[in-house]
């Protein structure tokens, strides 16, 4: 009677030796093709710190452009976000926005007021979206338990390379409180990581639906 069980065993173990493998590899393939290449850096220029990030894309410059328009709905793909609220649209290509942004414990939430400008080329085929400080000014219930973030600047970019979309961005900001250095280069790293893959998975979706 154990010699049959024996060889059920055995055989049971030979599956398991072939199939942990193929299912591992396969997990670790699915993984890898999930993950965007994402270059991020932080730089000290001039006393700011300034952050850079690109990356290919799915997302050609017109539904990069639907994706920022979308977000007074839904702003779950930049990472930390609690809500953007479309200030003023002074023409079709300019947006007055304020967004706010779930800062760690124990600063308070992020509130900044930028001034964004869409400019495509020829061919919309390519955009970049400047973003500068806004002119409009926060209410006080709008600053309540809020730091406001000061001389924000950036600009965001879908280029081709090649046959590719490449998306980039370059910005930075000032805080009106201190927070150390090693403390604000993490964060800036991890949000604009974070940001750049749920962009990837956004883009992913598009394409699977398209």
């Amino acid at each position: 009677m154990k010699k049959p069980f024996t060889v059920i065993c055995s055989n049971r173990k030979l599956t398991l030796m072939y199939v942990l493998p193929m299912l591992i590899c396969s997990l670790f393939v699915s993984a890898t093709e999930e993950k965007p290449n994402i270059d991020v850096s932080i730089n000290d220029i001039e006393g700011k710190w300034q952050v850079e990030a690109k990356m290919q894309t799915q997302l050609s410059a017109i539904e990069f452009i639907e994706l920022l328009e979308s977000t007074p709905q839904s702003c779950a793909w930049m990472h930390n976000c609690k809500s953007v609220i479309l200030l003023k649209k002074p023409n079709d290509n300019t947006r007055e926005i304020q967004t706010r942004f779930d800062s760690p414990w124990p600063f308070s939430d992020r509130l900044i007021l930028t001034k964004s400008v869409i400019e495509f080329n020829q061919s919309r085929t390519e955009v970049t979206v400047y973003v500068s400080e806004s002119d409009l000014l926060p209410s006080a219930k709008d600053l309540e338990n809020s730091v406001l973030v000061k001389h924000p600047s950036g600009t965001w970019r879908v280029s081709l390379v090649g046959t590719q979309y490449e998306l980039s961005y370059v910005g930075s900001a000032d805080a009106d409180v201190f927070i150390p250095a090693f403390m604000l280069k993490h964060t800036l790293l991890n949000s604009t990581t974070k940001t750049f893959e749920n962009i990837y998975a956004l883009s992913l979706k598009l394409d699977e639906g398209s």
